[in-house]
């Protein structure tokens, strides 16, 4: 099963640039698997994954070609196996927007360090989610994470507000309510429907 972790560790920038020497862009996660990677990369409706990957041990990078139609398929690059001391780093574009940098790690190599085993509630999943999924103000329209769970999930702005202090206290949302890289590890890759 694959894992995501989010951090803002000067490594993970260092690979990160490593791969990709002009990215200027703050998003970056870290994703620990052990299932092959689809590295196929081509232009689909203004979408589109990057691929480099890198030896830990002396950063030596070695870029996936890019493919499209026209190009001469790779064979195998639908499914590459990861191994201890490769990585594969990650650029995605979807529907022409940058969405950061994506660290593939192999288990082995996993930064033990961003574990999270704590235990969140079904309110306190809900706040998480909401926050990472949606802007709070859009279009003269305000707290919109509150709103759309209510609709959504029903919960009362007594339990949103109860579990916003809760997770302020355990640091998975900053003092002015934004998602931390510690509420990002708690939920992981959860999404609204599994709650």
């Amino acid at each position: 099963m694959d894992t995501a972790y989010y951090t803002n560790d000067i490594d993970v920038k260092k690979v990160a640039l490593t791969a990709y020497p002009n990215y200027k862009g703050r998003k970056f996660s870290i994703k620990v698997t052990n299932n092959p990677i689809d590295v196929r990369s081509y232009w689909d409706g203004g979408s589109r994954n990057y691929y480099t990957f890198l030896r830990l041990d002396n950063m030596q990078i070695w870029q996936v070609p890019q493919q499209s139609m026209y190009d001469m398929k790779i064979s195998g690059a639908n499914k590459v196996q990861l191994v201890p001391g490769m990585i594969c780093v990650e650029h995605t574009y979807f529907c022409g927007k940058d969405l950061g940098i994506i660290i593939h790690v192999h288990a082995d190599n996993a930064p033990k360090r961003l574990e999270n085993n704590t235990e969140l509630t079904r309110e306190e999943k809900i706040v998480l989610i909401y926050t990472k999924t949606y802007k709070n103000t859009y279009a003269g329209r305000t707290n919109i994470r509150f709103h759309e769970a209510t609709i959504s999930k029903g919960i009362s702005l007594e339990q949103w507000n109860t579990a916003t202090i809760s997770l302020k206290e355990k640091k998975m949302l900053n003092n002015a309510g934004a998602i931390t890289n510690e509420g990002r590890n708690a939920i992981g890759d959860l999404r609204e429907h599994q709650i």
